[in-house]
C-alpha cells in the first residue's frame, strides 16, 4: 500500500496569451504548492478502482485519477490495476489545481508501488496529456510555468508564507473563463518575472506587488460573486488574489497571528464561504 499526499497549488501571476493553432494559450504563471491537501491510498489490485472516503469526486474515467493510473499502465505496460481512495479535501472547481495534483499523486504514488525507476519528469511529461496544471503538480514546489504549464523552470520554494484560502459558493468554467480573455481588448504586463526574483529575495512586500490574474479582469464583470469577494478581501488591508480559473482567492497574511484572525473574520461576515488556513510548502511537502 502505499500513500500519496496530494498539495493544492496557487498562482502568484498567471498571465494568459492568445489563444494558439491548437486551441490552447500559452501561459506563464507563478505556482507555488501549498499545505491544503488530498489524501490518496493506492493498493495493487486486477482492475482500476476509486473509491472517495472524504468529500465529493465524480468516479470512473471523468476523474483524472482513472485516466492517470489509465496511462501509467499503457506507457509501463505493466499487467495488473489499483484500487485508489481519495479523502477530498481541495475545493473542486476552485483553480486550485485539486483533480491535477490527484492524478499527479496516482502517476507517482504507481512509480512507487510497482517499484520502478520512473523520474518525476517522465510522470510529468505523461500528466500533460491529460491536464496542463499535472506536470506542475508532478513536480510541486515552486515553478515557472510556460507553454501551456508543460514548460516548468523549478525555483527554490518559499516554505512557510502563511495564508488564507477561500471560496464563495461559485464555480468557474475554465473554458468559458478562456473565452472571456480571448474577447477582452489589451491585457495586462506580466509581472511574473518580478515574482520570480521576489521569490528569490524572500521579499514580501515586492512579491504582493507582483500578484496579478489576467483572469480577474476578464472574469469579474460577468461574475459578480468574484468580483463582490475581490471587493471585499480588498477591506482586509492585505494582499489578496484570485487563483488559476478562481473560483478561489488567497490572502497573504503578515505572519500566523494575522492570519488565525484573518480567517476567524472572513468565517463570521462569510458563512457560505469555504475558508481554511495554509501556508506555502516545499517540493516534498514540507512546510
Amino acid at each position: 500500500m502505499i500513500i500519496e499526499t496530494a498539495h493544492a497549488k496557487i498562482n502568484f501571476t498567471l498571465s494568459v496569451g492568445s489563444k494558439r493553432a491548437d486551441g490552447y494559450h500559452s501561459i506563464d504563471s507563478l505556482m507555488h504548492s501549498i499545505s491544503l491537501s488530498d489524501r490518496i491510498t493506492l493498493t495493487k489490485a486486477e482492475a482500476i478502482t476509486l473509491s472517495v472516503t472524504e468529500g465529493e469526486a465524480p468516479l470512473g474515467r471523468e476523474n483524472l485519477m482513472v485516466r492517470a493510473a489509465e496511462r501509467f499502465f499503457e506507457e509501463t505496460g505493466l499487467s495488473g490495476g489499483v484500487s485508489m481512495t481519495l479523502a477530498k479535501r481541495i475545493p473542486s472547481e476552485a483553480g486550485m489545481g485539486g483533480g491535477s495534483s490527484d492524478a499527479a499523486a496516482v502517476l507517482r504514488g504507481l512509480a512507487r508501488l510497482y517499484e520502478t525507476d520512473l523520474s518525476l519528469a517522465t510522470l510529468a511529461r505523461w500528466g500533460a496529456s491529460l491536464g496542463a496544471d499535472i506536470p506542475f503538480c508532478v513536480m510541486a514546489g515552486a515553478a515557472r510555468c510556460q507553454g501551456i504549464g508543460e514548460k516548468l523552470t523549478p525555483l527554490t520554494p518559499w516554505a512557510h508564507l502563511p495564508l488564507v484560502i477561500l471560496r464563495p459558493p461559485v464555480s468557474v468554467s475554465t473554458g468559458k473563463a478562456y473565452q472571456l480573455l480571448d474577447h477582452m481588448g489589451k491585457r495586462p504586463a506580466d509581472t511574473t518575472p518580478l515574482a520570480i526574483e521576489a521569490l528569490s529575495g524572500r521579499d514580501k512586500g515586492a512579491l504582493a506587488r507582483a500578484l496579478s490574474n489576467d483572469f480577474e479582469a476578464g472574469l469579474f464583470p460577468v461574475e459578480p460573486i468574484l468580483w463582490e469577494t475581490s471587493a471585499y478581501l480588498k477591506t482586509l488591508g492585505r494582499p489578496a488574489l484570485m487563483t488559476g480559473s478562481g473560483s478561489a482567492f488567497f490572502v497573504l497574511a503578515k505572519d500566523t497571528k494575522e492570519q488565525a484572525g484573518l480567517a476567524s473574520r472572513i468565517r463570521a461576515e462569510q458563512p457560505s464561504w469555504f475558508v481554511e488556513m495554509a501556508e506555502t510548502v516545499g517540493r516534498d511537502g514540507e512546510a
